[in-house]
């Protein structure tokens, strides 16, 4: 006997709709009307209770946010519009090389972090905080500010959606034991990712050793990407997510001044 067979047997032996249905006096109208006038209606209906969906938050404890044990922000963009996607992008960066030019990126990254006024305590430090990098990647720039005490800034931008006033993401705050550094280690400020109206970033930056003249970060789904080295600090970013948990343990390739390599582990 075919499936087709059963289906069309468990069909006919369904209870057909009586014809006379429709009329008031017919006996299933009757057993209908009786049902409903019998059924306790004084408890309430059960009903399925959907849970509200959570807004997906910026990852910033354990990634930017933590900056080892001083306070850091994250300021993510509220603009649309810009380099989306992050379709300019580039694993290698490119130095800002007029002085204007620089200039007044730094300018910029240091305004938008005053502009902010939430970490107030880090006003001092912030105006007189020196450039340690500055760079490119596609339409986007990096600065990091470096002052004493183990203070550093960070912004990454899109310059096409207006410099630093808008689409910009940074961290801020002081670093614990910046100071107790080997020459070939490596000290992660921000590592994690966080959001923008481009889409996930995640970064990695930091005090690199003086013997540190270079770092990669093979990504699994973008390949090499380079960081900025320069004045004693290191800075990489790149688009998704998938430094969200890295804040635990990322493995970097670091090149050192006698032309060495070797492997450091970044995390917070």
């Amino acid at each position: 006997m075919t499936k087709l067979h059963d289906v069309d047997n468990i069909l006919r032996s369904l209870d057909p709709a009586d014809a006379r249905a429709h009329h008031a006096d017919s006996p299933r109208a009757r057993a209908d009307l009786h049902r409903i006038l019998t059924t306790d209606v004084s408890a309430p209906a059960r009903s399925q209770v959907q849970r509200p969906r959570r807004a997906r938050k910026l990852v910033l404890t354990g990634g930017l946010v933590a900056a080892a044990t001083a306070a850091a922000l994250v300021m993510p963009s509220l603009t649309q519009g810009g380099d989306q996607a992050f379709a300019s992008w580039t694993a290698t960066p490119a130095s800002i090389d007029g002085v204007q030019d620089q200039a007044e990126a730094v300018d910029a990254c240091r305004a938008s972090q005053q502009d902010t006024g939430i970490l107030s305590e880090y006003a001092d430090d912030l105006n007189r905080a020196q450039a340690a990098i500055a760079e490119r990647r596609g339409t986007w720039t990096t600065v990091v500010l470096t002052g004493s005490d183990g203070f550093s800034a960070m912004c990454i931008t899109d310059d096409s959606a207006s410099l630093f006033s808008k689409a910009m993401i940074g961290s801020i705050g002081r670093t614990a034991d910046h100071s107790v550094l080997g020459s070939r280690d490596l000290k992660a400020v921000s590592l994690g990712t966080g959001s923008m109206s481009a889409g996930d970033i995640s970064m990695a930056a930091g005090i690199a050793g003086t013997d540190v003249t270079g770092v990669t970060y093979n990504s699994p789904i973008l390949g090499e990407v380079t960081a900025t080295v320069a004045r004693g600090q290191f800075a990489l970013w790149l688009p998704g997510d998938e430094l969200r948990d890295a804040s635990s343990g990322l493995d970097v390739t670091v090149v050192y001044s006698d032309g060495s390599t070797g492997t450091h582990r970044l995390s917070l």
